[in-house]
């Protein structure tokens, strides 16, 4: 019999945090046990506690690492494209894009919702979205100085309601609006977000 091959912590936990991504999706945040996500993730329940101290922490990491992906693919995307009304645009496309790829996500996103009376769970949502607005934020912002965004633009506002169109999107996935919420369609109500804050 082969050894099984004893992954680096850092692997490991990734291994952990995509299983029970997997194990949330299919039932709850509430009724998933630690036993399945050890059980899925190849390990045993003493093991996957070396590495979370509880199926409240393996929730919380999940919801950070979904939001610190996201915001790393807005930087890389920054970092190529220095138009901010392009790059407002391609940062909702691929927002999109993104969410349509990774449905169990959206799942455990709003399974996260659902749970904001627990005070851990309401302040990770709550610094999540602190962050997509702050980036976005920054790059109405950068339309500003570049004079493609209106002076007189409120940024935070703005930035608000381009972060509600992600939430919007994710509901009408899970809903299966797919008919509505295409990738053509989606390029439209980024635009008109975009138009309602451009210069003339």
């Amino acid at each position: 019999m082969i050894p099984k091959k004893r992954l680096p912590a850092e692997e490991r936990k990734k291994q952990i945090l995509r299983s029970a991504v997997a194990v949330f999706a299919q039932s709850n945040y509430r009724g998933a046990k630690v036993a399945e996500i050890a059980a899925a993730s190849g390990v045993s329940e003493a093991a996957l506690y070396k590495y979370f101290p509880s199926k409240k922490a393996v929730f919380l990491d999940i919801l950070m690492h979904m939001s610190k992906r996201i915001i790393l693919m807005w930087r890389n995307e920054a970092s190529r494209e220095p138009d901010a009304l392009k790059l407002l645009h391609k940062m909702g496309t691929l927002y999109f894009k993104r969410m349509a790829q990774h449905p169990q996500e959206l799942k455990v996103h709003f399974q996260a919702v659902s749970e904001i009376d627990d005070p851990d769970i309401v302040a990770q949502l709550r610094l999540d979205h602190t962050r997509y607005v702050r980036f976005i934020s920054g790059v109405i912002e950068k339309g500003i100085r570049q004079g493609t965004i209106r002076k007189d633009a409120d940024v935070q506002m703005a930035a608000w309601i381009y972060n509600g169109m992600g939430i919007t999107m994710n509901m009408a996935k899970l809903l299966s609006f797919d008919q509505v919420f295409d990738q053509e369609r989606v390029g439209r109500i980024v635009d008109f977000i975009i138009d309602s804050i451009k210069a003339d």
